[in-house]
């Protein structure tokens, strides 16, 4: 699953643009960031949440956590690796 506080339909967009994901996409648009708060990687001072990848097993505990900023790209190798152990 995806999570973006992106809207809906901005989701959309994007996912169109990749041609289809397989994994849902969710909007923590509204209450704004609520989500990303939980969790724990909301950046007040710039309104958006943190880059961040969270790997949760089947039982609902966390796994893994990589948080990057804004501008900073999570490694696919490592993060593909971390599924792999689950």
């Amino acid at each position: 699953m995806g999570i973006s506080c992106d809207t809906v339909y901005a989701l959309g967009d994007w996912a169109e643009h990749l041609g289809g994901i397989q994994f849902p996409l969710v909007s923590d648009h509204w209450p704004h960031g609520a989500v990303a708060r939980a969790y724990g990687v909301m950046n007040e001072e710039i309104g958006r949440p943190n880059r961040s990848i969270f790997i949760i097993d089947a039982r609902g505990t966390v796994r893994y956590v990589d948080v990057h900023a804004l501008r900073e790209v999570p490694d696919p190798a490592e993060i593909e690796e971390e599924l792999a152990r689950i």
